[in-house]
């Protein structure tokens, strides 16, 4: 029987590694979320004073839901550059009075570095309540899965995003013609997995190596 030095070698690089998973997480804003998931109400001049000491755009409440503009903030991340297979990513928010149980979809531009991740905040917000979505002042925790089209991004260090909200708002008479918001935090959590050598295998795989190597100059020998 002939054996192929390049399976044998191909089986022993396998056999010295291992997949390491290793795990990142990046917050701006507030440390730790500023009100529990779902409070309400909380009341715009309570949501400001409990997020005064953030960096913008998560230091206080960012347009009106009567008379305008809109919410609209953008934000970067700054850190080293991931190292190794990135397998899995989140994004976790904290955004105040985002008002989705007001008609229609209250997110107008959601993106991370040129990808558009409107429609999958979009329907985590309306999904709130089993469907009824956020009520009027109240605090909501988001959490989106990343795809894979923002992981060179992400792998990168730099990842910039843009956040858009859009009317009808809501007030406490109804709905309102724009809508205001708070974000008091943005955290993204970054997987990877690595091959890393594995000593023990690589003996193992040595010893494996030379055996094989001994009987076939033993078989022609003989």
């Amino acid at each position: 029987m002939k054996w192929n030095t390049a399976v044998i070698i191909y089986g022993s690089i396998f056999l010295c590694t291992t997949l390491q998973a290793a795990s990142f997480s990046f917050t701006l804003g507030s440390p730790t979320p500023s009100f529990a998931n779902g409070q309400v109400p909380i009341g715009t001049a309570t949501y400001n004073a409990a997020v005064a000491g953030n960096a913008a755009p998560f230091n206080g409440f960012i347009g009106s839901d009567v008379t305008g503009p809109d919410f609209s903030a953008s934000w970067s991340y700054s850190y080293s550059p991931i190292v190794g297979t990135i397998a899995s990513a989140t994004l976790m928010l904290g955004l105040y009075d985002a008002d989705s149980a007001a008609p229609g979809n209250q997110v107008a531009l959601f993106t991370l570095s040129g990808t558009d991740l409107t429609t999958s905040l979009n329907t985590s917000l309306e999904a709130l309540h089993g469907g009824a979505g956020a009520a009027n002042a109240e605090y909501d925790i988001l959490t989106i899965t990343l795809p894979a089209s923002t992981f060179t991004a992400l792998a990168g260090g730099t990842p910039a995003l843009n956040l858009r909200l859009q009317g009808p708002g809501l007030g406490v008479l109804g709905t309102t013609p724009f809508n205001g918001a708070g974000l008091d935090f943005s955290t993204l959590t970054i997987n990877t997995q690595a091959a890393v050598p594995e000593p023990s295998a690589c003996v193992l795989a040595a010893i494996g190596i030379a055996a094989i190597g001994w009987v076939r100059l033993r078989s022609r020998r003989l």
